[in-house]
């Protein structure tokens, strides 16, 4: 055994297949430790926080402030929107309310509204990316059109992402200010693919460009308010890249055939980061990432608790744990998409 030290609220995933009986000790094991606890009481303190924090940010921006304070509004804009995602993650995984329409009013609010990251397309591709984790075939993480995790994906680009593959483990770190802005298209994509069943994310969209861009644009005029929201949504974009790049990258890339049970598969393609409660805080509880892919449901304040836990349960089968600082993290990643780099054709 070798520890590294250097939603979407799908119940199959908490309940792997039958033989599975690792999984099945540990889960009680965490239960027996309250680890599944519900945390409302947190969950609602923490949302009160964004929606109050946000309100207050926005307000500011409507003011035509100096220049200092209107970068100071647009940069907590920008962090809170990242952990309006958090809460909406958390509530798509049923670990605050298993009621299906709380679940749709908190994600339509905390996603769709806050981020213009539609609540649909959000449940349509994070509902596939956790029961097949890094498996290349599966995962919707994997596929790029302009960057490579695997070697086969190096070898099929052509054109643009042929050349960003080339240069991947540079530009990552550039074009990641601009995942903010291909979420939203990406969405938007989504929502006129599925007209008929995203009505409830069109409408709560419009509301989300309404008070972006007409308030404002009275208030402070057409120029001002794209560019508060264009920065706003860049700013974004760093930080969405450090909490999530560093999460499964670099690590074991299951293949399609492949044979591996959900406690393996979950443990051999997840690192987790920090143990402090700043850390907690930062990454939205998911620098303890090998606990909320095994058991995604479990209330986010919980997981820090199930860590010990589960490292100590590791140690005793002989389960490779992998924890390590984000810097040695990025440090993987980099290696990684260096190494893809090199199965890009010439």
């Amino acid at each position: 055994m070798t520890i590294a030290t250097d939603a979407v609220y799908s119940p199959a995933a908490e309940h792997p297949p039958h033989g599975d009986r690792l999984y099945r000790t540990l889960l009680t094991e965490l239960s027996n430790a309250g680890c599944f606890r519900p945390a409302r009481a947190h969950s609602a303190v923490y949302g009160a926080f964004i929606l109050g924090g946000y309100s207050a940010a926005y307000a500011t921006l409507l003011a035509g402030p100096g220049l200092v304070v209107r970068v100071l509004a647009l940069a907590a804009l920008a962090f809170l929107s990242v952990h309006a995602g958090f809460l909406a993650h958390e509530v798509g995984h049923g670990a605050i309310t298993r009621n299906r329409h709380a679940i749709a009013y908190l994600g339509q609010v905390f996603n769709t509204l806050l981020t213009a990251l539609c609540h649909s397309y959000y449940c349509h591709i994070h509902r596939r990316h956790h029961p097949h984790c890094n498996d290349r075939g599966r995962d919707p993480d994997m596929q790029s059109e302009f960057f490579s995790m695997y070697p086969q994906s190096a070898r099929e680009k052509t054109g643009l992402g042929k050349l960003i593959s080339r240069h991947q483990s540079v530009l990552i770190w550039i074009l990641v200010w601009l995942q903010p802005f291909t979420l939203k298209i990406d969405s938007i994509r989504f929502l006129r693919q599925n007209p008929r069943t995203t009505r409830v994310d069109q409408i709560v969209l419009l509301m989300h460009f309404a008070a972006w861009f007409v308030p404002p644009v009275l208030v402070l005029g057409l120029p001002a308010a794209l560019l508060n929201y264009g920065l706003m949504s860049l700013l974004a974009g760093p930080y969405l890249g450090a909490i999530f790049l560093v999460n499964h990258i670099g690590t074991r890339v299951i293949e399609p055939d492949e044979s591996v049970s959900f406690l393996m598969q979950e443990i051999s393609v997840t690192r987790n980061l920090g143990t402090s409660r700043l850390h907690d805080f930062l990454f939205g509880g998911v620098n303890n990432h090998i606990e909320h892919h095994l058991f995604p449901s479990m209330p986010t304040v919980r997981l820090r608790e199930a860590r010990p836990i589960i490292r100590a349960f590791c140690q005793r089968h002989g389960i490779t744990y992998r924890e390590m600082s984000w810097l040695a993290a990025a440090r993987d990643v980099t290696r990684h998409f260096k190494a893809m780099s090199a199965f890009v054709p010439r």
